[in-house]
Order: C-alpha cells, then sequence, then structure tokens
C-alpha cells in the first residue's frame, strides 16, 4: 500500500515536523483545522499541510491518519475518526502516535478496528531534530507505516501486537521524565541545606554517566514540564495494568505540575544545578 496522502491530526510542535517532513518528500498532507487556534493554522501553512474542512474529508483521502495529539484526548479523538470513517465508507489505516498506556492503545483498536486498522506508533526524539528521532511501530500493518523510512524518518517495527510500540515509549519517558524529576528534586533539597557543592562532588565521582543525561535533560524540563507531565499518568497506568504499583509515576505527574506552575523557562542552563539555584532564587527560599 502506497502512502500518497497522510492525515495528521494535531498541527502541534511534534505535528507540525512530521507534516513538514512528509511535504518536504512529496507527501500530501491533510488536516481539519476546524475550531483550531490561529497559530495552528499558521503553523499548518508552514508546514504545506492542505486544510480538508472536515474528519470525513481528511478520512476519505487519507491512506494513513496519524494521531499526534495530547494523550488526554486520544481516545475520544480517535472514536471521533472511527466514527467519520464508518460514515463515508473508507478504512484508511490509523497511526495511533500519542503517549498513551498499551491498554489504551488496545481501547482504541477494540473502538474503531472495524472501520481503520490501528498501528502503534511511539516516537522517542524530538521535534527540533527529527530524522534522528525513532519511530517504533507495533501491530499486523506496522512495516507498511514503516515505509515512512523513505521519507526521512527511521523506523522500527517492534512486532505485531498494538500496545507494544506504547509500550516502550512509555518505558522510555517513565526513565527520562522520572529519573531528571527526582534527580531536580534532589538538587533543590541540596541547595536549600548548602550542601550543594558536596553532593555534586560524589554525583560525579560514583555516577558521573547518570549526571551527565541529569545536565543533558533538565534544563528543558521546567518550560515543558506540563506537557511532559501528561506522559506520567499513562506510565502508572500502564504499570497497574501489568500488576505492579504505578505510585511512583503518579508521584512525579504531580511533582511535574507544581514545576510547570511556577512558569519558568531555563532553557539554555549549563546544568542542572544550575536550574536548580534559578528555582530556588525565584521561589525566595
Amino acid at each position: 500500500m502506497s502512502l500518497d496522502t497522510v492525515g495528521v491530526l494535531g498541527i502541534g510542535e511534534m505535528g507540525t515536523a512530521v507534516a513538514k517532513l512528509l511535504d518536504d518528500n512529496g507527501v500530501r498532507v491533510v488536516t481539519t483545522l476546524e475550531g483550531r487556534s490561529a497559530k495552528t493554522k499558521a503553523n499548518a501553512v508552514a508546514a504545506g499541510v492542505e486544510d480538508l474542512g472536515s474528519m470525513e474529508e481528511v478520512v476519505r483521502a487519507s491512506d494513513l491518519v496519524l494521531s499526534m495529539l495530547s494523550s488526554k484526548v486520544a481516545a475520544e479523538v480517535a472514536h471521533q475518526v472511527g466514527e467519520a470513517a464508518r460514515s463515508v465508507g473508507v478504512h484508511p489505516m490509523y497511526g495511533e502516535f500519542n503517549a498513551i498506556a498499551p491498554g489504551t492503545v488496545q481501547a482504541i483498536e477494540t473502538d474503531i478496528g472495524d472501520c481503520m486498522d490501528v498501528v502503534d506508533g511511539g516516537i522517542v526524539g524530538g521535534p527540533g531534530n527529527l530524522p534522528a528521532a525513532t519511530f517504533y511501530l507495533s501491530g499486523p500493518r506496522a512495516a507498511e507505516v514503516a515505509v515512512i523510512s523513505e521519507f526521512g524518518f527511521t523506523t522500527r517495527v517492534l512486532g505485531d501486537v498494538v500496545g507494544q510500540a506504547s509500550g516502550m515509549k512509555l518505558c522510555y519517558a517513565g526513565m527520562t521524565k522520572g529519573l531528571s524529576t527526582m534527580a531536580l528534586d534532589l538538587l533543590l533539597a541540596a541547595t536549600a541545606l548548602g550542601v550543594e557543592e558536596s553532593v555534586l562532588e560524589q554525583y560525579k565521582k560514583s555516577m558521573s554517566g547518570v549526571i551527565q543525561f541529569v545536565d543533558r535533560f533538565v534544563p528543558g524540563n521546567p518550560k515543558r514540564a506540563v506537557r511532559r507531565a501528561e506522559e506520567m499518568p499513562e506510565v502508572a497506568a500502564m504499570m497497574d495494568s501489568l500488576g505492579f504499583s504505578g505510585s511512583i509515576h503518579r508521584a512525579a505527574y504531580e511533582r511535574m505540575k507544581w514545576l510547570g506552575d511556577l512558569e519558568m523557562d531555563t532553557d539554555g542552563a549549563e546544568d542542572a544545578a544550575t536550574v536548580a539555584r534559578q528555582i530556588i532564587d525565584a521561589s525566595g527560599k
């Protein structure tokens, strides 16, 4: 099956980057901008996305519909897309690329599987350097979506079970976001106690690799904490469904929400310790 036309739902940072790379490589990219903001409409124009005006027209035109939205609305939007596909009598593929629990994407497959073939997707990497990101895929038709590698994407098929790609994404996100959140918390404590230098010295002595990761990841956290926090309840749901408590990730969600409420932009900070000092200074503690 060729991918001549791809529908992209969610023209945010990732959706815009994906749409532009597809458009740059000769793929027709369509969406519906009904009720969307002026910023989203401008993003669509910049990425070469064609507005077809309705969900029905998007599914009618598309070989593949990609969902790249907030995890909170993933199931709701999938249901709407399925209803549109049923109403116009088409059967395209549906790429579920939101950061949601395996059980959630499996529920989506149950909901719309009669009218759309669901391919599970998990993206590891950011929109700023999309060719370096990996698009993990799973499901019976995952190999057909993997042909987007011809358009500059890096893809990897994990298997034919819907839920495997989402699980891969959440296991990675739970580590990166969870670990960096915990590390920042401890650096806040060290700074407040006046033992920051000694703590950092010991960290670098006994776990330098972890500190390298934290210094790379934490500076971008405050600005993106609200969006990244949305993934933590999904990680918790995955852990619960597997018989392990998701309590750690629910706690990470609360901490990340607190961080987002500070409304700080620490992009460009030298390291995680600098971010901790900036938060301490801003809070007056």
